[in-house]
């Protein structure tokens, strides 16, 4: 491949990666990383936050499976689900408690993971990713001959 092919290779996937996931998420994971942020949303929605012991019993509030807004969010509990897998071999997590934790995330993202009924903007949405993704295997097909 040309080096030219591998910076409009890479501008496609950017595109696909921007219309699969906006802004939003990461402004959310910024939010989150940032204290002040994080407890002013825990103050504001405690019920979207799963608490995980430590081993001397003090819950933390380090789960998020909402959004800003306060909505159950499949990227955000993505997320959590990420973060609970690396504390796996965490020695200061109570592992039992945290095992509950992961089986709950892998729930909650399971039961976000069904396809649903999709708006119209999700749907040109797909339409856009569709044609991104046939011009990029285009690409590859053309760059292996």
């Amino acid at each position: 491949m040309k080096n030219n092919d591998v910076v409009e290779l890479t501008e496609l996937i950017r595109r696909v990666s921007k219309l699969l996931s906006p802004d939003s998420y990461l402004e959310d994971v910024q939010g989150i990383i940032n204290k002040q942020v994080r407890d002013r949303l825990f103050g504001q929605y405690p019920q979207c936050y799963l608490k995980a012991k430590n081993v001397w019993g003090k819950e933390l509030p380090i789960m998020p499976i909402c959004n800003r807004q306060g909505i159950e969010d499949p990227e955000m509990i993505a997320f959590s689900l990420k973060i609970a897998n690396t504390m796996k071999n965490s020695s200061t997590i109570d592992q039992d408690h945290l095992k509950t934790m992961i089986v709950k995330l892998t729930k909650l993202h399971s039961k976000f993971s069904k396809s649903i009924p999709k708006p119209d903007n999700m749907a040109m949405k797909k339409a856009m990713t569709t044609r991104l993704f046939t011009r990029i295997k285009k690409y590859l097909s053309s760059a292996n001959r």
